[in-house]
């Protein structure tokens, strides 16, 4: 790129710099920002439409923002091809910044269309597209404004970047701390625990009480169960969901049920690959997690299927049912309150946005599905 000629800002271009990085710094959710973005250089340059893309790891164009465009010209540019003319660095420029004939029709005419590269330092990120009427005469200091709202949007979207792999790690690192506390703890409890009642029931043998032996085996089963339960707590723990992706996690779940507990359980899903955010990961994976437990713990199931679909729509179809023995509804949700690993399936699938449907008879199995719907699309603004 050239250097910057000296010549003095405009007002009008100084207060769209400072409008633009004032709502690029604002603590609003993503969409947000983008939506004020747009409608700042809507307004400053009487556009009739405009839109955010950018680079994919495919090398094709994300439609992630946009306003005047129908949803059927967004799904047309949708996953684009790049135009390399876009995003080479010219000598002059004023050579960077592109007008061409849109072939987006706004109002039944096709506007020209102001192409901005969208940059962080040298690498080009994206392009912001603005579709005007009016004949735009693209002067030096024109130019450089386009390309540092180009610039200041590179930074945002990098700053984003940052943030979330920092989130990200934050999280990882606080659920190892949360297994390590575990172990060092509850676990170290459990084994403690076990070891008293194992030198109780030795005591007890001379005196043969039947009661004595009953209590102590209960006890036991349920200090063996709870020591398996936070064995997979910790190791849930420290396997991220997203190293894993949802199907791949889905399949160690399941093998590890069938090695557990014996049961034929079968696993169905039209899908290899199913994208989906972290956070949504997570929470379904939890949810199947939850109704795998339950079965082992309280069905008596001889088969168990797990279905998970996906439609071209992003419509994603969980299912997980057993031919176990049920249980009645009615006594679930009694006075007493609702069996608490059912209540927290169903916040999880109220954060999915989706709904959790619970169905099950005495002898006549159980059925958990879960719907919700997550496509990679655009962002309307």
């Amino acid at each position: 790129m050239a250097e910057v000629s000296s010549f003095e800002w405009s007002p009008p271009s100084l207060a769209l710099l400072y409008r633009i990085t004032s709502s690029l710094s604002s603590a609003n959710e993503e969409k947000d920002i983008l939506h004020d973005f747009l409608i700042l250089l809507k307004q400053h340059f009487n556009a009739k439409a405009g839109s955010i893309q950018l680079i994919n790891d495919d090398g094709l164009m994300d439609l992630i923002s946009y306003f005047g465009i129908t949803e059927e010209q967004a799904s047309s540019i949708q996953h684009a091809p790049i135009d390399g003319h876009l995003f080479s660095f010219e000598t002059d420029v004023i050579d960077e910044i592109q007008i061409r004939k849109s072939e987006l029709a706004i109002d039944t005419l096709p506007p020209k269309q102001l192409c901005i590269p969208v940059r962080f330092k040298i690498r080009t990120l994206g392009v912001i597209n603005l579709f005007v009427e009016n004949e735009i005469e693209i002067t030096e200091e024109l130019a450089y404004l386009l390309l540092s709202l180009g610039a200041h949007l590179g930074e945002f979207f990098e700053r984003t970047l940052i943030e979330q792999k920092n989130r990200r790690q934050l999280i990882k690192d606080e659920r190892n701390i949360i297994a390590n506390e575990l172990h060092d703890s509850l676990a170290q409890t459990l084994a403690s625990l076990r070891f008293q009642v194992r030198i109780l029931d030795q005591s007890l043998q001379p005196v043969s009480n039947f009661m004595a032996f009953k209590t102590i085996e209960s006890v036991e089963h349920g200090l063996d169960e709870a020591t398996t339960d936070l064995r997979e707590l910790i190791a849930h723990c420290r396997v991220p969901i997203e190293e894993q992706g949802l199907i791949p996690a889905v399949k160690r779940a399941v093998e590890k049920f069938r090695v557990d507990t014996g049961i034929h359980i079968l696993l169905q899903s039209n899908q290899e690959v199913l994208p989906l955010p972290s956070n949504m990961e997570l929470n379904a994976y939890r949810i199947v997690q939850e109704a795998l437990t339950n079965i082992k713990k309280h069905a008596n199931a001889y088969i168990v299927r797990v279905l998970v679909n996906c439609d071209d729509e992003g419509n994603i179809h969980i299912l997980i049912e057993n031919d176990g023995k049920g249980f009645d509804q009615c006594k679930i949700k009694s006075s007493e309150g609702e069996h608490l690993g059912l209540t927290i399936m169903k916040e999880r699938a109220k954060h999915l946005g989706g709904k959790l449907k619970i169905e099950s008879e005495i002898d006549e199995g159980t059925r958990v599905e879960l719907n919700f719907q997550y496509k990679e699309d655009n962002t309307k603004t």
